[in-house]
């Protein structure tokens, strides 16, 4: 029963960690795509996210 669970929760770990990281694949792409999101302030971007932009 232990075991079962624990492979419960390892796939719900690798799931909701999945989702995270393609969460922050969409918004590093729509960030590389737009100007600054803050009025006052704009970071610099890496130089590796020069290669998802689309234009």
């Amino acid at each position: 029963m232990k075991t079962k669970i624990r492979n419960l929760v390892a796939k719900a770990n690798v799931k909701m960690l999945s989702s995270c990281a393609a969460f922050a694949l969409i918004i590093t792409t729509m960030a590389s795509n737009q100007r600054c999101w803050y009025v006052l302030h704009e970071e610099k971007l890496p130089e590796n996210s020069k290669k998802l932009r689309k234009f």
